[in-house]
């Protein structure tokens, strides 16, 4: 039998459709044949992208209950992934009632690695809303993926056609970075067989822990030019991404992040994602080399000599 026929009637339901996870789950999804119901707060051309792929592309507001309530009806199971920043909680409560009253089967919940408690901001609200999800009467799956592969062009400075600089304040702590499509792998895997992952939360890590030197070296190889990682101050990571027009929210949540990855947060190592997906996780060298425009100019974070002296 194949994934399709046992997937049956089903109609799984991705929120934050637009996005990066977002958007390589549903590929995946209609790559299957699989009927998919795309949530985008922006009928933009990205949406007509999903329309293409064949996804019913619906525009909601999450933070519009009805609008939730009539999105969920019919669906079997579901993706929820927002943005960090304002509103997440609410969002995620309206959806959690929302789906539960649509009597949504599962639902798997895009967390990130180190949530907890005591914590503050985006850490803290995705602890209460792990938690809010395993209150309801869903089939509920939390992934907790660690660094994603995307900080790489992210924070990228394109200083010539034959040299390039990464600069973070992250000194010399290994991760294990993932690409975006592998923990889409496993966000579909779980979809189509939720009840076997009811309540469990899954730390999601890349192809090999790694320090951003080796992550440069690894860089650097791939595209032939002179690739550095160079060390700044957390201090100058936000004046930085202030001075590039990041919003405080961000730039708050990012200085969050490096923290934890200082403090070890974001370390470790597991077979998840293959065990889980059946696919290995892509290298540093292969998702250089599948996206290899995306580093032919600076990333949208760079902390770049202009903005360090902005």
């Amino acid at each position: 039998m194949s994934i399709a026929d046992a997937a049956g009637d089903q109609l799984f339901l991705v929120t934050g459709a637009a996005g990066k996870s977002g958007s390589q789950a549903i590929r995946l999804l209609r790559e299957r044949g699989l009927p998919v119901r795309a949530v985008v707060r922006t009928l933009d051309e990205r949406a007509a992208r999903l329309r293409e792929q064949g996804a019913e592309v619906i525009q909601v507001d999450l933070l519009n209950y009805r609008e939730i309530r009539d999105a969920t009806d019919g669906i079997s199971a579901a993706y929820f992934n927002y943005p960090p920043g304002p509103g997440y909680v609410e969002a995620a409560a309206n959806f959690a009632d929302a789906a539960s009253a649509s009597g949504v089967h599962a639902v798997v919940e895009l967390s990130q690695i180190g949530v907890r408690p005591d914590t503050t901001h985006i850490g803290q609200q995705h602890w209460v809303v792990e938690r809010l999800f395993d209150r309801t009467p869903m089939i509920t799956t939390h992934l907790r993926p660690t660094i994603f592969m995307n900080w790489l062009e992210n924070f990228w400075i394109r200083c010539s056609a034959n040299e390039a600089v990464i600069r973070l304040p992250v000194g010399d702590v290994r991760f294990a970075p993932i690409a975006t499509t592998d923990s889409a792998r496993v966000v579909v895997a779980v979809l189509l067989n939720p009840d076997a992952h009811d309540r469990h939360v899954y730390e999601l890590f890349g192809a090999e822990e790694l320090d951003w030197n080796q992550i440069a070296a690894k860089v650097q190889a791939t595209l032939g030019v002179s690739v550095r990682y160079e060390p700044v101050e957390m201090s100058d990571m936000t004046a930085a991404l202030t001075a590039g027009g990041v919003s405080p929210d961000r730039v708050h949540h990012l200085g969050k992040v490096v923290q934890d990855i200082q403090d070890g947060f974001y370390s470790g190592f597991n077979d998840l994602v293959e065990t889980i997906s059946g696919s290995k996780p892509m290298t540093v060298e292969e998702y250089v080399g599948a996206n290899r425009e995306l580093f032919d100019a600076d990333g949208v974070l760079a902390i770049t000599d202009a903005r360090l002296h902005h």
